[in-house]
This record gives structure tokens, sequence and C-alpha cells, in this order.
């Protein structure tokens, strides 16, 4: 198996290189951010940091929220609890910290007062919430790389080696595990299963769709979404990387150098699909699925048809993250510390806001939770900072606070 860090700077290079030198392609530029009036503007409240970590290791992290409190792990180990609020000294802010001397891979999943994490050395933990006490451990034979999934009294979670295994949510005893023949070469991470009505759904790294009961593990069918085309184990690489969504009796599915279709849940049939690759969670309303592409294009295709209906190109290889709801509008962040908020009915901008460090540089982000007008941004720094989401005076009086003529630079 290729190293896993291998793996990620691989990937690295394909998405920003497209075979310089002899093909005439160059470097991709990140598009330059058009002028708007943005009825936002973001407040800064508090940081935390987590020590130093990779963003190769973020695939599978999370924050976790409460009603007063939020989890968060870093790749680096360490295991927090902090107060949402903001506290009078930064001392108060943090309610307990764990440090592992494993990598944290996956997690933190918050359920019922409960804490689920896995790490680097196969480690998976069940801890409260309300200090970090370990409830049981258990160990299993590979890295965890996905966020756990909790359904039925059991927890779901994969491994490096290509196994999805189902422990049970009591004890972390395993009742079954279901394995899978990995490729040479697939991307960093893997997205968490699905779990429906006792099936559960999983993306794999070789382009196929499995369904598989719950309760045993016994797979009822497979479906290939992407083919492996080219010389090179590069070229090669099909993963189905984004997360599968269920709605409407469909099956979304998204992968990279592949395709978006929509199966039947029932059999894995093709409802319909179109050449698109990408590797972002995606969303989706009644109307559309609003998907991110691998040029960092947000698009939106019918549901029923896979017809598209418009595309954003003002993201362009500006390194977005997943796309998600906020408030009824979409919301993405790239690579250069911007968040974006679009409208899902044509894709025109309402607001940007710029989350930067103390250098008013802008922040990599790597995981964004919501709680009305509070924003929890895990950033590649492994810092976890709070923002403040307040209307912008500029735009209620009409007046752009950007000139006409400006740029924003990357």
């Amino acid at each position: 198996m290729k190293s896993p860090f291998l793996i990620f700077w691989l990937l690295l290079v394909a998405l920003l290189l497209q075979g310089c030198g002899s093909s005439g392609k160059t470097v991709r530029i990140p598009t330059e951010l058009m002028p708007i009036t943005s009825d936002y503007d973001m407040q800064f409240a508090w940081q935390v940091g987590l020590g130093k970590m990779s963003a190769a290791d973020a695939k599978g992290l999370n924050i976790a929220l409460d009603s007063k409190r939020l989890f968060v792990a870093s790749a680096a180990g360490d295991l927090m609890a902090l107060h949402k609020t903001n506290q009078a000294r930064f001392t108060d802010q943090v309610i307990w910290h764990i440090k592992y001397e494993a990598r944290i891979t996956s997690g933190p999943l918050l359920h019922d007062n409960q804490l689920f994490i896995g790490t680097s050395k196969g480690d998976v933990f069940a801890l409260s919430a309300d200090n970090g006490q370990i409830i049981w451990q258990a160990q299993l034979n590979s890295e965890l790389v996905s966020l756990p999934v909790l359904a039925d009294g059991r927890l779901f979670v994969r491994t490096n080696d290509g196994r999805v295994l189902a422990l049970n949510a009591l004890n972390g005893d395993v009742v079954w595990t279901a394995e899978h023949q990995l490729p040479n070469l697939f991307l960093r991470g893997a997205a968490a299963v699905l779990v429906e009505n006792g099936v559960l759904y999983v993306g794999r790294e070789s382009g196929f769709v499995e369904a598989l009961s719950a309760a045993t593990g016994e797979k009822h069918w497979e479906a290939r979404v992407a083919i492996p085309r080219g010389r090179t184990d590069l070229e090669r690489m099909v993963d189905v990387q984004s997360g599968l969504v269920l709605d409407s009796g469909r099956l979304f599915v998204l992968s990279y150098n592949g395709r978006l279709a929509a199966l039947n849940p029932q059999n894995g049939n093709f409802l319909w699909a179109k050449d698109l690759s990408g590797y972002r969670d995606f969303v989706l309303d009644r109307q559309a699925l609003y998907v991110i592409d691998e040029d960092d294009v947000l698009r939106a295709f019918d549901l029923a048809s896979g017809t598209e209906y418009w595309s954003q190109q003002q993201f362009k290889y500006r390194m977005l993250g997943d796309v998600q709801w906020d408030r009824g509008q979409l919301l993405v962040d790239d690579g250069l510390g911007y968040l974006h908020w679009v409208n899902p009915r044509d894709g025109s901008m309402l607001g940007r806001a710029k989350l930067a460090n103390h250098l008013d540089s802008g922040q990599t982000l790597l995981r964004i939770a919501r709680d009305n007008d509070q924003y929890f941004v895990l950033d590649a720094d492994a810092n976890i900072s709070a923002y403040q989401r307040k209307p912008n005076p500029l735009a209620r009086e009409g007046r752009s606070p950007l000139s006409s003529q400006q740029r924003i630079t990357p």
C-alpha cells in the first residue's frame, strides 16, 4: 500500500499541476474574486490552538456541538472540550484537554453525552463528554480514516486497509467486518458510511458503491460508478470520496475521475449519470443537487434528470471545501481564507467574509460548524476559532464595502 502522505501529495500535484511541460498546460491560478456588496460581516470571538497538524489528515475530523460546548480534535493527537461562548480568560475557554500519543484521524462524534474517536494506530475510544474519561477502548488492525457513524446501537468505522467494521456501541466489540480490495493508489481518507433503514451504503476507493446489511455486513449489491482509465496509477484513481446522499428514493454519488450519478437504492441500477469529477461532500434540496467539481466550480443539477441548472465559475481553482447549507443559502469556504454565501436558485453571490489570522493572511479552512450566528472553524494550523456573523451596515445602506475597481487577489 502506498504511503498515506505520498498519496496526499500526489493528489495535490494532480490538482494543482495539469501536465506541465510537454502538454503546454500551466499551473492552476486561483480566480480573483470580483467585488460584491456582502450582506454579512464576521466578528472574531476567540481562538484556541490544538498543536500542529497536516491537512492531509483532516478528512475524518469533525467539530461536534451541543448546547453549550464544542468538541474538536487535531491530527497531532489533541482532543478538547471548549465553551462555545467567549470566556473572560483564555484559560477558561478550555473545559478539558487530552493529549494522545497517536494521531487522531477520526471524530469526535458526539452521541448521548459520549464522544467517539479513532486514531492512526487503530484505536477506537468511547469517552465521557463531561471529562474525557474512557468508557471503552477497542483495538483494530489499521488506521481509522473516516468519521464514525452511530446507528441502531452500532458504531460503523472505516480503516485504511479497505475494511468497514460494525462495533457494539456499548463495549466496542467487533460485530462484523466487510473487506474490499484497494487499488494501488487512492485519495487520503474516506467518506463516512451512510446508514438508512438497516442498509449501509459505502463509496469505495475502487469506484464502486456497495449496499451492505447493517445487521450482518452481507452485501446486497454493488455498482461501478467510475471506471479507471489511463496508464499510470495517478490517472486511474477513481475514489468515491464524497459522502453519499439518499433522498426521494435516489442514492446520489460523486466520484473522482468518474461520474455524478443517481442510483436506485434497492438494486444499484442507474437512474441517470453525468461525467463529472469531484471529491467534496455535496448537498441537495427538493429541486437540485449542489456539487463542487475538481476545478472548484460550483454546479447545480436537477434531481430527477441530472440536467445542469447553473454553474458558478468565480471559485475556480480556489481550493474549495465541502458545500453546506446555511439558513437556505449555500456556504462554501476556499483555501485562501474566505467564506462565500451563494443563492441556490441561480448561483449568484450573496455574501463574503475573510477569516484572517493575526498576520491578516487567509486561513486554510478544514472544517466549519455553525450554531445560529456562531461559526466555529478548524484551520490547517490546528486552530479552532469562533466567529459571530453580523449584518453588514454598508450593505444595508446600499453602499459596497469594496471599490468597484478593486479586485481581491489570492
